[in-house]
């Protein structure tokens, strides 16, 4: 296995589409759930892509090069906050979209992954990181790295 890790660019954005994709089927499957309008999906998640990559969000890859696939991927958006005495320049981090294809999975590639998201965001001084996580695996390897549960959140959706 010759993997190889990179900052993702406007050329990956179909890998990271088909990452999603296959990362939404999963959880679904997970949930007992059916993944319902796919084109529409993929659609959306181009488009948000194709204005937001490396700008609000960042996503570090890992590329089989054996077969030049991309296996796995690790999101974070970037936001812009008003600075608070806790985060005095503003700036917040959420990670999101982590996913390693099945066959790929505990070889240690988003341990890789995740690391380069953190010494990111540390270039861009950017303290304040949050994610949620429900997965057993992906609690091991986020508090490995230092994350605690902190309290509970509140969500609307309209």
């Amino acid at each position: 296995m010759n993997i190889i890790y990179k900052k993702a660019d406007l050329n990956d954005i179909d890998d990271l589409v088909d990452l999603k994709i296959k990362q939404n089927i999963y959880n679904c499957n997970e949930d007992g759930l059916v993944f319902n309008n796919e084109e529409m999906a993929r659609k959306n998640i181009k488009k948000v892509l194709l204005q937001e990559l490396n700008k609000t969000i960042y996503f570090y890859i890992a590329i089989d090069k054996s077969n030049n696939r991309t296996v796995a991927s690790n999101g974070v958006i970037i936001h812009q906050m008003v600075p608070t005495t806790l985060c005095l320049n503003g700036k917040k981090a959420y990670i999101t979209c982590v996913y390693t294809d099945e066959d790929y999975r505990c070889k240690g590639i988003q341990n890789i992954l995740m690391q380069k998201i953190l010494d990111f965001l540390k270039e861009i001084e950017c303290k304040k990181i949050e994610l949620d996580v429900t997965n057993p695996n992906a609690i091991k390897l986020y508090e490995k790295f230092g994350f605690k549960k902190y309290n509970e959140k509140y969500i609307l959706e309209n």
